[in-house]
């Protein structure tokens, strides 16, 4: 996937607000150059999405979107 992507930022969760536990651990931001860099990400993104169980017991949530600002 890294040929793809443009940038990419992660965010742990620390609070969801005052005296409120983070409603997420970690936040993984990636930007592309267009949809096709994206499409090709995701084509390649098989041995990532394998190797979330090793770390994660949950289901991922997924945004795809497009930035504004």
């Amino acid at each position: 996937m890294g040929a793809h992507i443009d940038q990419t930022m992660i965010v742990e969760g620390l609070a969801g607000g005052p005296d409120t536990p983070a409603g997420f651990h970690v936040i993984a931001t990636m930007a592309f150059a267009d949809q096709a860099a994206m499409d090709s990400a995701l084509g390649a993104a098989g041995p990532v999405l394998a190797d979330i169980p090793n770390f994660y017991s949950g289901q991922p949530q997924v945004l795809i979107g497009e930035v504004k600002g």
